[in-house]
């Protein structure tokens, strides 16, 4: 090669090195599709999208070319961005989770309306980091005005939060305690810092309390303004949203309207799935008196969390898989104690029917069927102590040991959670027998946790001892509705797993520490 063909062609090479990387080609307009089938991407514009798949409603979603030549995208519903990376000139798109989506149907791009300067939709990314903070009124226009799913969902929550507030009182209005506050006579660090432990063990207390207590209701004005925001927009997300709270509020058929915005407007599966068994709800169904008894026999549903709920004598629910659990009245609902310490709830409506009413069994509607005794003795009735929370200095070292000394229960029990939570199930025993022994039904449901890890038959001789003392004792109802023979099938295969990886780990081959 000559002298001069050769810096002739160096030349080049400079030149083109010296180039700005060439930008991926947008994506063209159309219908884009994944390998399998399962989904569907639609790009209706030069900003806009939809993304179907056979698991959920359809997602609305925006997009914005990057001078990277990637694309974000905007979930609208969920305030959530994904990036994109186009692939063969545009006419492929793949996606942070490694889907490709490939053009099969092209079309031409829609003109979308551009955004208004100081919008949401003009700066989404900064819009989505903001939205945990803005207000109201923020929210109410970015929803109403942007129609924006994302930000309607938000009020929602907000609503909720409201009414959370409502029922707890709002701590955060409270003036801090004088002990806390300089220039008061009553001003101490030390005395300040034993209020703030308190205060943060009643938060905690109230946590744990509230993990499998009932939704607090919104107010009826939020209630309204829910379904409004749902009829208006018609987004799927936004009218779940509303349907939790019509239906943990009671409107029942508000609820189901809900629903059905979502099914034929948001064009939600799972929404049509739960709105259909409720169709033939009319008023007149939820005017039905409360139950002097509880139901008797057998009820199905095709949604909830259990298809079937067989009632039987004093009480005894028989809910599939084995479990026994004991249902009771109480202000005119049917409670039925589950073992993870809360309810499942549910209302009786005319038809001899069944509502679902808690998070697991919602919109649920089981029928009374064939099978079953038509009659049942009414539930048996248990004397349950409560857990008083006696030891304001369970948040400090030693606290929890001290109180429990000193016969304050709370102290106990949160000994028992620090040997569980450590693996120590058999440490955790005697606190939790203690508490049991006392007529507290969660030290009880506690030791059947622990007979769970432990396989210790201690756990149920000591449950029978008390059971024999007083029939009428706590400890006689979860011993009857413990399920011990599954408690020991769980425990068998955690051994069995725990060995397995036992195994694994001694055959695997040592590690050279040499760098190689």
């Amino acid at each position: 090669m000559s002298l001069a063909r050769s810096l002739a062609l160096r030349a080049a090479c400079t030149f083109l090195v010296g180039l700005p990387a060439l930008a991926a080609a947008a994506p063209s307009c159309g219908i884009y599709r994944s390998a399998e089938g399962s989904r569907e991407l639609r790009i209706e514009s030069t900003s806009s999208a939809t993304e179907y798949t056979d698991y959920q409603a359809p997602r609305p979603l925006a997009h914005q070319a990057g001078k990277d030549g990637r694309i974000t995208a905007y979930d609208l519903e969920s305030a959530y961005a994904e990036t994109w990376t186009p692939e063969s000139g545009g006419r492929a798109l793949r996606t942070e989770m490694d889907t490709l989506y490939t053009l099969a149907e092209p079309a031409r791009c829609a003109s979308p309306a551009p955004a208004p300067a100081g919008s949401c939709r003009a700066d989404l990314a900064a819009c989505f980091e903001a939205k945990d903070d803005a207000d109201e009124a923020t929210l109410t226009r970015w929803c109403e005005q942007e129609d924006l799913p994302f930000a309607c969902v938000a009020l929602i929550e907000g609503f909720q939060e409201a009414a959370d507030q409502r029922e707890q009182g709002d701590a955060s209005s409270e003036a801090p305690p004088p002990e806390c506050t300089e220039g008061h006579p009553s001003h101490s660090e030390a005395a300040c810092e034993e209020k703030i432990t308190q205060a943060l063990t009643r938060a905690f207390a109230d946590a744990f309390k509230g993990m499998y207590a009932d939704d607090v209701p919104l107010s009826a004005a939020h209630m309204d303004r829910s379904l409004a925001l749902c009829q208006r927009g018609g987004s799927a997300k936004v009218c779940g949203e509303a349907a939790e709270k019509l239906w943990n509020g009671g409107r029942y058929l508000d609820a189901r309207a809900a629903l059905t915005v979502a099914c034929e407007r948001g064009k939600d599966k799972d929404a049509c799935g739960k709105a259909a068994p409720l169709a033939s709800l009319v008023d007149a169904d939820l005017r039905a008196s409360a139950p002097a008894a509880l139901p008797c026999g057998q009820y199905a549903a095709e949604s909830g969390l259990m298809s079937e709920l067989g009632f039987g004598d004093a009480g005894r629910v028989e809910g599939g898989f084995g479990s026994v659990m004991r249902a009771r009245l109480e202000s005119g609902l049917i409670r039925i104690r589950h073992d993870k310490g809360g309810d499942f709830v549910f209302k009786l409506i005319g038809g001899d029917r069944l509502l679902g009413l808690d998070s697991w069994n919602r919109y649920a509607l089981y029928t009374r069927g064939e099978g079953g005794a038509a009659r049942c003795r009414p539930p048996r009735r248990f004397v349950e102590q409560p857990l008083v929370e006696d030891c304001p200095a369970i948040g400090r070292e030693g606290g929890a040991e001290a109180c429990c000394k000193a016969g304050k229960l709370q102290g106990c029990n949160a000994l028992g959670h620090m040997q569980a939570l450590a693996g120590n199930w058999a440490g955790a025993q005697p606190h939790y027998q203690r508490i049991c022994a006392a007529g507290v039904r969660v030290g009880c449901e506690n030791l059947a946790q622990v007979h769970a890890h432990t396989g210790d038959e201690s756990v149920i001789t000591s449950m029978q001892a008390l059971c024999g003392k007083d029939p009428r004792h706590v400890a006689c109802d979860v011993l009857e509705t413990s399920n011990w023979e599954q408690l020991g099938v769980g425990r068998a295969l955690e051994d069995a797993l725990r060995e397995l990886e036992q195994e694994a780990g001694d055959e695997a081959p040592e590690q050279d520490d040499a760098a190689p």
